[in-house]
């Protein structure tokens, strides 16, 4: 095998985060042909093909080119984090962090990241990917992204995670709800009455199995994908939820309650996830201690 230069793989962690020769070569400040034959070269050095360009539709990356895509994002993290250390030591970080986020929990992710890089580390070029809490990951896993912020029951095996606050999930009511004066709302509470729940996996499914489990019918009369929608509905006292995020109101400004679970409701905690097996970037690890600051122990 022929020489791996560090340019080469640059080009190639930007071409797998962007999927695309022009926007890596936007990225990294060079030309197309630079990209591309940084790309050839890069092949021809681990012999085996690596992206597949795909005219007007990008670049698709092959089984081998995920995994040297995320090898040589953490190569050149580690030799950006040479830079970093350099910087951290004037109290002031650089370079470009992609974060991916669950996108229900998006609304409690982005904004204190975004507060705490831009007031602590206003050079560092700060960006989210949202989806499902697979897509985000399988992104990372390939090298796209460093760091996701998904919920336990979403990581994948091949992925490490820690906790930064554990959680279950509670029933949503309005104050004006029959069950809203109680301390705790069984399953069973709930069957009379309609319920809106999180169109999204596997949370659906859990809830569901949940009602199962205990021998409840309940009577879902809607759907939906938007939390915000949810808590709407949830505000206008026509039908109660299952959530995983207290809010004092809805984003009509109606008020909310939350009532925990009766019984043994599992926990479904709050994760920030990794590759498992590599060590956090200078960057990372500040978005890490960002998280568990605001994720930190409740009052």
């Amino acid at each position: 095998m022929s020489e791996v230069t560090l340019r080469q793989l640059e080009y190639f962690a930007a071409v797998a985060e962007t999927l695309s020769v022009t926007e890596a070569a936007r990225r990294c400040h060079v030309s197309q042909a630079a990209v591309s034959l940084a790309l050839v070269q890069l092949e021809d050095s681990v012999g085996a093909t690596l992206a597949i360009r795909r005219r007007g539709k990008g670049v698709a990356l092959t089984a081998e080119g995920q995994v040297v895509a995320t090898r040589a994002r953490q190569v050149a993290d580690q030799v950006a984090d040479l830079a970093f250390a350099v910087d951290r030591v004037h109290g002031q970080l650089s370079g470009r962090l992609v974060i991916g986020v669950f996108s229900t929990l998006a609304m409690h992710v982005v904004p204190p990241l975004v507060d705490w890089f831009t007031s602590r580390h206003p050079q560092v070029e700060l960006d989210f990917v949202e989806g499902t809490g697979p897509e985000v990951q399988e992104a990372m896993l390939a090298g796209r992204l460093q760091l996701c912020a998904v919920y336990e029951a979403q990581v994948l095996s091949d992925c490490a995670a820690e906790v930064l606050r554990e959680m279950k999930r509670q029933v949503a009511l309005s104050p004006e709800h029959p069950l809203a004066a109680q301390e705790a709302v069984s399953l069973a509470d709930l069957a009379p009455y309609p319920a809106i729940l999180v169109d999204e996996e596997p949370a659906l499914q859990r809830n569901l199995a949940e009602f199962a489990r205990a021998g409840v019918e309940p009577d879902v009369r809607w759907h939906s994908a938007s939390v915000q929608a949810i808590q709407s509905v949830v505000g206008r006292n026509l039908a109660y939820s299952l959530l995983m995020q207290p809010v004092a109101t809805s984003p009509e400004g109606r008020p909310l309650v939350f009532r925990p679970l009766a019984g043994d409701i599992p926990t479904n905690s709050v994760m920030a996830v990794l590759p498992a097996g590599v060590a956090p970037s200078t960057l990372v690890e500040e978005a890490l201690t960002a998280l568990r600051a605001h994720w930190g122990p409740e009052d």
